[in-house]
């Protein structure tokens, strides 16, 4: 548009009173004909006037009903300044709105994207919210690739970029690990027409690309690599979304579509997601309840809106689709039967027994102290207690896992004790030399008897409370991993299965003693399921042999001074 049509037009502009509300309009057609008085045809007289009404119109500065009867007039005083600073400063050769540098990105600072991001921000908004017909055009196209990593009904978020100073963090400032799709995802050469599938509506060049996306965002936010961690399948394409948003200054009116794919963790996978979890403070877990309810979680908030929308709100259905989905790793034990144990001893003088719940019988296993050592530590870190003492150059992982990267010594002796004992139906799992663990489910592994004590304060005996309290204690013991510590737990029962527990440690009683089966039922029925009496890995306070009923560990009474909290 020539500058100097503008020019010619800005005295005969509309004019609005600064005070009391004074003004006068300006038939359209007044404006065409002192154009063509200065000499320009009607048709570029009506396509200069035609331009310049839509872009008043956009700015709000002309009042629309007036422009509907063909007269300029300017809504307040106010309009009347925006309107000859954008008119003056588009007929005049040397104005500009913002300084030359103002849009350059390269190697500014948050400051000046701060700066940029509030001039789009404003126009955007306004531009999305005061639509006619609340159908604004979207000037950016976002194609996203989200990953769903589920672990313990947990999903793992990661927190978004600016989220410290430029983002309104009430509305969520950690998201899904993924992110949007740019022109290195996509397999082609040809830049130019990289970027224009990624600048367009429904490309389905660019959603083809989005594993890839995936796999960058994945090795980027969570250090994951394709194959060796983990592979994917597709979950959930989402519904095409807009909102004025973008990061730092790259923010406008955007039509986003997003792909989420579900993530399958090999073991090191996982075992090395274990690790990167718990030294990255930008990776966090969200149950899936508060993740569905978008609620603040230790100052933290999840940001699924596209989520939300594509379920249409229905936070009910969103929670139970994700709790069906599988778990992103499972670690499945090679022997894994049901009502058997295996009782391992405290030295090289007791054999290993395993088989069915009442009938173990020993395993045929020649091993050396060493071994039992090694099988020691295994069986413990399996069962999930705590070490004291770890050796150095071990790992401890989750379900059991060892990780011997740096002990090639280990190593050897752990390859030579799966060797052993791989040939009975308890395995060891050997994963390239470096993790190692007993593959047997952990329900069904026990300790010697002998690390055990039941202990009651002597006082309690005499007294005649219905429930006293009482402890039992497992001894530290060591293994070739490391000490385990001693493990104490608390627990209240009745007197009266108190007192009989103190009889079955003082006397034997034949399998048919009425009195010692009413103590044995008692037991079974209730201290026996306890769940902090399961994590101690005894195999039972009370068991028959030879067809009589026995207590099983020491029975302890201590006076006051002595007893062990």
């Amino acid at each position: 548009m020539n500058a100097l049509l503008i020019k010619l037009l800005l005295p005969y502009l509309p004019r609005y009173a600064e005070e009391d509300g004074d003004f006068f309009s300006v038939p359209r057609v007044e404006l065409v004909q002192h154009l063509m008085t200065a000499g320009y045809a009607q048709d570029i007289a009506d396509n200069t006037l035609e331009m310049l009404e839509n872009l008043l119109d956009t700015l709000a500065t002309l009042n629309s009903d007036a422009l509907q009867q063909g007269e300029w007039c300017f809504v307040s005083f106010p309009a009347q300044l925006m309107a000859n600073s954008v008119l003056t400063a588009l007929s005049d050769p040397g104005s500009r709105l913002f300084a030359s540098n103002f849009w350059n990105t390269q190697g500014i600072s948050n400051d000046k994207k701060d700066q940029q991001r509030n001039v789009l921000n404003e126009l955007e908004n306004a531009r999305f919210k005061n639509h006619a017909s609340r159908k604004a055009e979207p000037i950016r196209y976002c194609y996203v690739a989200w990953s769903i990593i589920k672990l313990d009904n947990k999903i793992l978020f990661y927190q978004r970029e600016d989220t410290q100073k430029r983002f309104d963090k009430s509305a969520g400032d950690y998201g899904l690990i993924g992110g949007r799709a740019n022109q290195n995802d996509i397999p082609l050469t040809d830049k130019a027409i990289a970027l224009s599938a990624l600048q367009s509506p429904h490309s389905e060049l660019i959603k083809q690309s989005l594993p890839e996306t995936l796999k960058r965002e994945l090795r980027e936010e969570a250090g994951l690599l394709f194959e060796q961690h983990y592979t994917f399948k597709s979950w959930r394409s989402l519904n095409p979304y807009q909102q004025v948003q973008g990061s730092a200054p790259n923010h406008a009116l955007t039509e986003y579509y997003l792909d989420i794919f579900q993530i399958e963790l090999t073991l090191e996978g996982y075992l090395y997601l274990q690790q990167k979890v718990e030294h990255d403070e930008r990776l966090v877990w969200f149950s899936i309840e508060d993740m569905v309810s978008g609620e603040t979680v230790d100052g933290k908030i999840p940001y699924i809106k596209a989520l939300y929308d594509d379920f249409l709100n229905d936070r009910a259905k969103l929670n139970a689709e994700l709790t069906h989905l599988p778990e992103s790793f499972s670690s499945h034990y090679l022997f894994n039967p049901e009502k058997y144990g295996v009782t391992f001893p405290a030295d090289c003088q007791k054999p290993i027994l395993a088989g069915t719940l009442g009938k173990e019988k020993t395993l045929g296993l020649n091993v050396t102290p060493r071994q039992l050592l090694l099988l020691l530590g295994l069986v413990a870190h399996l069962r999930g207690f705590d070490f004291s003492i770890i050796e150095e150059n071990i790992t401890l992982h989750h379900f059991g896992w060892v990780e011997v990267a740096n002990h090639t010594a280990l190593q050897s002796e752990l390859k030579a004790l799966a060797t052993v004992i791989n040939s009975t139906d308890i395995k060891i799992e050997n994963q390239r030399d470096v993790f190692f663990r007993l593959s047997v489910s952990p329900e069904v592994i026990f300790f010697d008897a002998v690390l055990y004590s039941f202990i009651v304060k002597k006082d309690d005996l005499q007294a005649t409370k219905a429930k006293i309290p009482i402890v039992i204690c497992r001894e530290s013991f060591a293994t070739a991993l490391g000490e385990v510590k001693e493990k104490v737990e608390k627990f209240k029962i009745t007197l009266e299965l108190v007192s009989g527990l103190k009889l079955l440690s003082e006397n034997q009683y034949v399998a048919e003693n009425e009195r010692a089966v009413k103590v044995e039922d008692a037991y079974k029925k209730g201290l026996h399921k306890n769940a902090l009496f399961l994590t101690l890995g005894l195999r039972g306070l009370v068991r028959r042999e030879d067809g009589v009923i026995k207590f099983d560990i020491d029975f302890l009474v201590q006076d006051n001074n002595n007893f062990v909290i």
